[in-house]
């Protein structure tokens, strides 16, 4: 009778025979880098077209209140998956899957691959405010994982796999493949030797080549012009309120999630958190879905796009404009925890990646406006989004890195590594722990060994 059991037993037998184990895990890292950017460019690709649709809705209507109520809708349906087909079996954040690699040998269950693709696609097409970042990291885990517990690997093996599927979904999406790399290490804690970069280095490189085929319109800013040094002060003062900017947004996380924790998840807790997020999106209609065409918008310089449909606010332009990106800056965080409250799939990646953009425009506006110097808008909202990102994450290498690469070169290297080096100082001065370790640490999983480490540094 046969056996697919067997079969891989007596493959694996064939393998270890004729094919070195190093070469062996360079070509599996290459085709999990490839299943991963498919799975992360077709969540990307289908969340954009439906977004775009409600976008043109909104016009078509003259207004947003139609779009307001898709999010309760998509929540609903995504806690229906979660709870009626997944029996609130899929994990959900990046800390499980540190909980995974160091308690439960590097195994996530398969079953993750599909089920985040499905609720993460149903809840950020239908406008929940959060990002795609957190569900995709948790596709390519699941996949590496799921590959090399198929090929019978050891644990060391699993997490390597586990990590190349991770680092390849950040770099499909972002075109990022070093910052890929560099938020393995830096959020999963893990601590490869040399060799054991090139299968890394091989799956990044092959996502983000798939992604390029596949995904041309992913989130890249190319027109950025060189920074001037005597706007370092300017940069310096947009890293301090990016720290107080990252520690409000972690405490409203806390608190909002922490609130709706230990509640069952029902449609009494879908109403109690979908109703609030709704409202938030029909005041501030830039809250729907992810927000990366708003940052996208403000770096051409199309200012008004905050406004688009919240005709009730009537002030002067330029206060209009201060005042919603004020709301928008304070609301975001609470529109991202609602969506996952109510039943949605979601991280908080890249709702601080829109919060950044925001107070980056704000910041330069502000400062243009007032007369009191000139400063180049863009360069400011790349640099507070690494702020904020490196703040919440408690990850700057990542943030310098990834917005680094999503402006295609090291521009900006500079005021990225200042404003993000005293933002990420700043948050861990009133914020110990990131929100992805934070309850890891409280159940003991991690140890305060890792801080002090830091600390040292």
């Amino acid at each position: 009778m046969f056996s697919f059991n067997k079969l891989l037993v007596k493959a694996g037998h064939v393998r270890a025979k004729y094919v070195k184990h190093r070469n062996f895990l360079m070509l599996v890292s290459c085709l999990v880098g490839l299943f991963s950017a498919l799975a992360a460019v077709a969540l990307k690709r289908s969340v954009a077209f439906i977004e775009h649709k409600a976008d043109a809705l909104n016009n078509w209507m003259g207004s947003n209140w139609l779009t307001a109520i898709f999010p309760l809708v998509g929540a609903g349906l995504s806690m229906l998956i979660l709870v009626y087909v997944y029996k609130n079996k899929l994990i959900r954040g990046v800390g499980s899957i540190v909980t995974a690699i160091l308690r439960d040998k590097s195994r996530i269950p398969k079953r993750n691959i599909l089920g985040h693709i499905f609720t993460a696609a149903i809840t950020t097409a239908l406008g929940g405010s959060v990002g795609l970042e957190a569900p995709i990291v948790t596709t390519g885990a699941a996949i590496g994982s799921g590959t090399a517990h198929d090929l019978r690997l050891s644990h060391r093996d699993t997490t390597l796999l586990l990590a190349c599927g991770t680092a390849s979904g950040i770099a499909a999406i972002f075109n990022s493949p070093f910052a890929g790399i560099i938020f393995v290490l830096e959020i999963f804690l893990l601590d490869f030797s040399i060799p054991f970069f090139i299968p890394l280095l091989i799956s990044t490189a092959t996502a983000t080549v798939v992604s390029q085929l596949l995904y041309p319109q992913k989130f890249v800013f190319l027109n950025i012009a060189g920074w001037d040094m005597k706007a370092l002060p300017f940069y310096v003062l947009l890293g301090i309120i990016c720290g107080f900017i990252s520690v409000y947004v972690t405490h409203v996380v806390e608190w909002v999630e922490g609130y709706f924790m230990n509640r069952r998840l029902n449609w009494k807790t879908w109403l109690m958190a979908g109703l609030p997020l709704c409202l938030l999106i029909f005041m501030f209609p830039r809250l729907y879905g992810e927000g990366y065409s708003t940052v996208k918008a403000l770096l051409h310089g199309h200012n008004e796009v905050v406004m688009s449909h919240a005709a009730w606010l009537h002030l002067s332009p330029a206060w209009s404009i201060v005042m919603m990106c004020v709301m928008l800056i304070l609301t975001k965080a609470f529109a991202a925890s609602l969506t996952v409250s109510a039943g949605g799939n979601g991280g908080i990646f890249g709702p601080s990646l829109f919060i950044g953009g925001v107070a980056g425009f704000l910041f330069a506006f502000g400062i243009n406006t007032s007369g009191l110097y000139v400063l180049n808008t863009p360069n400011f909202i790349i640099a507070a989004m690494a702020g904020v990102l490196a703040g919440v994450m408690h990850a700057p290498l990542t943030s310098i890195f990834l917005l680094a690469e999503i402006t295609g070169g090291y521009t900006l290297f500079v005021p990225l590594m200042v404003v993000s080096a005293i933002s990420y100082f700043m948050t861990r001065k009133y914020v110990r722990h990131s929100l992805y370790h934070k309850s890891l640490f409280e159940k003991s999983i991690l140890t305060e060994e890792v801080d002090q480490d830091e600390d040292h540094f």
